[in-house]
């Protein structure tokens, strides 16, 4: 194994995401109350809206715990790795996120959204005419990771604006 300098690194694990789901489990509370308040100025609203929050309350705080439980007990991390040598992807349930490449095969990074699936997509497409897909549902920095892969390779075609995705045909 190579001790090689990394030019970027993201990761995110799922005790991160369980802190964040505790939090909301925290702020649900709040934000039912502020619904409740904004309620009160019409009588029929508020009493139909008084019914289902304790329902709501009670079926949302339970599924926030039972995600936060599993989160820390199947401990899992997404990351994005990019040395000279390697630009390499792992997501723990999807596979189709997950590869490791050479960063001067790489010919092009596209971004697109596919109207049919509703869905972003960012394709690493290789000079061999194969693509990898890389997550787009992780907070990582578009925009330093481009600059990291131009830095490797000069030759790879960024998408012109890292905030665009244009609609797939």
């Amino acid at each position: 194994m190579t001790n090689e300098k990394l030019l970027y690194y993201y990761e995110r694990t799922r005790k991160q995401q369980a802190k964040v789901l505790a939090f909301n489990m925290l702020f649900l509370p709040f934000i039912l109350w502020l619904f409740l308040q904004l309620a009160r100025e019409n009588q029929a609203v508020y009493e139909q809206f008084l019914v289902y929050v304790k329902y709501i309350i009670v079926i949302a705080e339970l599924v926030l715990l039972f995600s936060v439980v599993w989160f820390l007990t199947h401990p899992a991390k997404f990351y994005i790795k990019l040395t000279n040598s390697e630009f390499s992807s792992f997501h723990p349930l999807f596979k189709a996120w997950t590869f490791s490449v050479s960063p001067n095969e790489i010919v092009e990074i596209e971004q697109s959204t596919d109207r049919e699936a509703q869905s972003s997509i960012i394709s690493v497409k290789l000079a061999n005419g194969s693509s990898y897909s890389l997550s787009p549902n992780y907070a990582y920095s578009r925009k330093k990771l481009y600059q990291a892969l131009r830095l490797v390779n000069p030759n790879i075609k960024n998408p012109k604006n890292r905030w665009l995705f244009s609609y797939k045909r």
